[in-house]
């Protein structure tokens, strides 16, 4: 793909001299999801591909008999791979005409939303395997109990707590993530506003809009029409490479090229017995 330039067409309205050098408020969401995942950045160095999550299984409690062994049992080791294959990068090449004639600091609105970008892809990352909930018994891929008008009730919320239970997630720990949609019908249901009989008097910080059964509501526009529940052990993302700015002059164009990129790796575990899909499909 060829290179788009940023010229003084490009940025004509920022020249302008009754334009303030104030942007405006950039609307794109920061990533709102990492903190309600597990990160496993630590594991993640220099010469890594890959980081293997191990996982154990549980053993059967006998009883001891008089005057009779007791068998050793031995519990199994697995492990889940998360593959640091994303690579995601922005890159921008600004004239020095168009930067040198701008009212607003171009470069530097540029990156904010580059980085922002960048964040709203993981949590993309995130959603994706979140949805990957285990279709094996039990069935952790339900549909909204009205199945007419796919609106939510609190009997969703109870089917999916009720899974995560069955898997000895501590739900106190768990996430409820909906989109604008959900969040709509969720504020009309009655019992959701009296915080002593459903949710929390909490306030709302980084797209969280309460508590629901003791599950914080995660408010995110990628879950569109559908809900997940999930502990923060569903998920496991691992960054190699944070968010990192580099700048090239491009003399050819008499321009400067800046990049802005991450790598990292994001995995359903435990396969998809930590989350929880609620939708019209299932």
């Amino acid at each position: 793909m060829a290179d788009a330039l940023t010229g003084v067409t490009e940025i004509d309205a920022a020249s302008l001299a009754e334009i303030s050098n104030v942007t405006q408020m950039y609307l794109q969401q920061a990533s709102i999801l990492v903190p309600t995942v597990s990160d496993f950045s630590y594991l993640a160095g220099k010469g890594t591909k890959s980081i293997a999550v191990p996982r154990m299984g549980g053993f059967t409690v006998n009883d001891k008999e008089e005057n009779t062994s007791v068998s050793a049992q031995t519990s199994t080791v697995s492990s889940d791979t998360i593959t640091l294959e994303k690579h995601k990068v922005i890159q921008f090449l600004v004239e020095e005409i168009a930067e040198g004639q701008s009212k607003i600091p171009y470069v530097v609105g540029a990156l904010e939303r580059a980085a922002k970008d960048l964040a709203a892809q993981v949590d993309t990352d995130i959603i994706t395997e979140l949805k990957l909930a285990s279709a094996s018994t039990p069935d952790h891929q339900i549909v909204f109990i009205d199945t007419t008008n796919d609106v939510i009730a609190k009997g969703d919320i109870l089917a999916a707590r009720k899974l995560l239970r069955a898997q000895y997630d501590p739900v106190n720990e768990c996430h409820i993530g909906i989109g604008s949609e959900k969040e709509a019908e969720m504020l009309a249901l009655s019992d959701f506003i009296v915080a002593s009989n459903f949710g929390s008097a909490d306030p709302i910080q980084n797209g969280v809009l309460g508590k629901v059964y003791g599950m914080k509501v995660v408010v995110h526009e990628g879950f569109s029409d559908f809900m997940c529940v999930w502990h923060p052990s569903a998920v496991g993302i691992a960054f190699q490479r944070q968010a990192t700015v580099q700048t090239q002059p491009d003399l050819a164009n008499l321009a400067e090229r800046w990049s802005i990129d991450q790598r990292y790796g994001v995995e359903v575990l435990d396969s998809g017995k930590r989350t929880v899909l609620v939708d019209s499909t299932n």
